[in-house]
């Protein structure tokens, strides 16, 4: 009985030792996660800065261009396009500068620059301060007087070109400054790896010599008692094969029972807000420890899974009225795994019929929707097939009118243009006679006709072929353009990044998205008869959200697809979501008889797959 007893309290203490070593190699493993992720993050963050600190580079060449270009002509229009032009690069310069030095969250910068940065960005102040206020003397001389003598805007052109290159010097060093502190933090991650790996491998090693060797001395020392019991040994087994048999056919009458589905269940209350008061077992399995400390409130939680935060709000406006809410939700285990729930938001109402909880009622849907998409796999594939040869037909069908216009492109600016032009030059050449007042009115009249067929012109080749779109990118280009339309049509048409979307993406999505803002804002101008039109831009970590809005007439959207399937005539909307399918994105239509017309454009900016997102949320 004694040997027993200390059999066990040996036992007992081998235990306590090997659940010690696990939790010591599960804390360093952990640890060491807890630095890789923060330093990655921290290298996203460095690659970031250097971006911005190396566009600075660019735009301050930019601004020198646009100096030198307003020195060098006397053409009016020509000024005030170049003004506009400096104006606008002023601003993004500006803005990404002091967001370097003092943090800017639209930037995604914060403020945590070390003493070097600090100490060179001091040495950079003088020439930026130069540069900023000569441009802004320009522009305030070309707002004063647009027929402005060079020689009154040479001085400040000189300054600008003269604390150029030492500008473009200084900020050659920050960004090496930044480029050698991102290097000294990855050798210092790699240092911090090293030595938790030499933790990991000294618990394994502990573990080799007080826990398994003691372990081996134990078994073999328990199949020499063992050996001495043998016919005791044979009567257990035949117990345990009996045991067994027993077992095996309680499995097999298991299998022949379907699976029911799981019925629905009350998984949390919330308050109105969204926060919980109570989470069920099962729900809190799905939630997990991390989402648990992240997300206290159902709609962040929604929204952490990677739902649209206009799809979260939408839901939450709904039980706020007092309505039932329901959809199918995909989620993510803590393990990683899907979990599919059909989910009802149920709000209770108190005696004052004001919302007093939120009821979640789920039924998980998990093992069906596993077992739909088996009993599919050759359907899809199938399915999957014809989607890639209508894919290739769209993108030569894409490709073939990229190709058209930047031909017509072409024609336009090297014919017609300059045809144009040179008739301008003539007719200004024409002598004419003192006595003949009715013939001059006549020739200028011609004149201030050929200047806005050229400008004209101009416009047409810019909006078939934008060039700045490849230099610039997608949002000055798309700034750009709304504001030619608005003059040109005489509409409020307006353009807002609203979290500073400054992302360069493949040259054919740029592409694409610029036709098909251009595509819905042309239609609103066309039909809508909206004096107000706006072109908006958002992000986050996943998706770029583009909307077009007008408030005009409207229309019915079902009639017209009803009658573009018997008629074809307009192709526009077809040809937008053609482009937006090409490059992965997703479009939505909204519109009513007078209640305007609302276009979606969404797109994963990191390649996230466009099925998911499709059927990520319901109802």
């Amino acid at each position: 009985m004694q040997a027993q007893q200390e059999r066990k309290n040996g036992f007992e203490r081998l235990g306590r030792m090997y659940a010690l070593a696990l939790s010591g190699i599960a804390a360093a493993i952990i640890i060491s996660q807890l630095f890789v992720q923060g330093y990655i993050s921290q290298q996203q963050y460095d690659s970031r800065i250097i971006n911005l600190a190396g566009r600075q580079r660019m735009l301050s060449q930019k601004i020198s261009k646009i100096a030198l270009q307003i020195g060098e002509t006397k053409n009016t229009n020509h000024r005030q396009q170049y003004a506009e032009q400096l104006s606008e690069a002023l601003i993004l310069w500006t803005q990404s500068h002091q967001g370097l030095q003092e943090g800017n969250p639209t930037l995604g910068v914060i403020d945590n620059r070390s003493v070097a940065i600090d100490s060179m960005f001091e040495a950079i102040h003088p020439y930026y301060e130069a540069i900023v206020n000569n441009s802004r003397q320009i522009i305030q001389q070309l707002q004063q007087n647009p027929d402005a003598d060079p020689s009154q805007l040479q001085p400040f052109i000189n300054q600008i070109l003269m604390q150029e290159s030492e500008f473009l010097d200084a900020m050659d060093n920050i960004v090496f400054q930044y480029d050698d502190e991102a290097r000294a933090r990855v050798i210092q991650l790699r240092w911090i790896e090293l030595i938790l790996l030499g933790l990991s491998l000294s618990i394994i090693l502990f573990e080799l010599l007080f826990i398994f060797r003691p372990t081996a001395r134990h078994i073999r020392k328990t199949i020499a008692e063992l050996l001495h019991s043998e016919k005791l040994a044979k009567d257990m087994s035949k117990e345990i094969g009996a045991l067994y048999s027993s077992l095996e056919r309680s499995y097999q009458e298991l299998a022949k029972v379907d699976v029911k589905e799981d019925l629905p269940r009350v998984y949390a209350k919330t308050k109105p807000s969204g926060i919980f008061e109570y989470i069920s077992d099962e729900f809190s399995k799905i939630l997990g420890d991390i989402n648990l400390a992240r997300c206290s409130n159902i709609f962040a939680w929604l929204e952490h899974e990677g739902y649209a935060y206009d799809q979260v709000q939408n839901i939450h406006q709904i039980v706020m009225q007092g309505d039932a809410w329901y959809g199918e939700v995909k989620a993510t285990s803590e393990e990683g795994d899907f979990i599919w729930l059909d989910m009802t938001i149920v709000p209770t109402l108190n005696t004052e019929r004001e919302i007093e909880l939120l009821t979640i009622v789920c039924s998980d849907k998990t093992e069906r929707k596993e077992a739909e998409a088996r009993s599919h796999e050759i359907i899809r594939d199938k399915i999957d097939t014809e989607l890639k040869q209508q894919r290739v037909r769209s993108i030569l069908i894409l490709e073939g009118q990229e190709e058209e216009r930047r031909r017509i492109s072409r024609d336009i600016h090297d014919g017609i243009g300059q045809q144009l032009t040179a008739l301008k030059f003539t007719i200004e050449n024409i002598n004419l006679e003192p006595n003949m007042p009715a013939r001059e009115a006549k020739v200028k009249e011609a004149q201030t006709m050929l200047n806005q067929v050229i400008q004209e012109v101009r416009r047409v080749s810019f909006n078939l072929n934008p060039s700045a779109l490849s230099d610039y990118g997608l949002v000055p280009v798309t700034r750009r353009f709304c504001a030619e339309a608005s003059r040109l049509a005489n509409k409020n048409i307006t353009f807002e990044n609203k979290t500073g979307f400054l992302n360069r993406m493949d040259k054919s999505v740029e592409t694409n998205l610029y036709r098909i803002i251009q595509e819905a804002v042309n239609n609103a101008i066309k039909y809508s008869k909206s004096e107000e039109i706006r072109v908006e831009f958002s992000h986050n970590a996943h998706y770029l959200n583009i909307e077009i809005i007008d408030k005009g007439v409207g229309f019915d959207y079902e009639n017209y697809l009803l009658r573009e399937s018997r008629e074809g005539t307009n192709l526009g909307l077809l040809n937008m979501q053609e482009r937006t399918y090409y490059i992965n994105g997703t479009f939505e239509l909204n519109s009513e008889k007078g209640q305007g017309t609302r276009i979606n454009i969404h797109l994963p900016i990191n390649g996230r797959n466009k099925k998911d997102y499709k059927s990520s949320i319901g109802g």
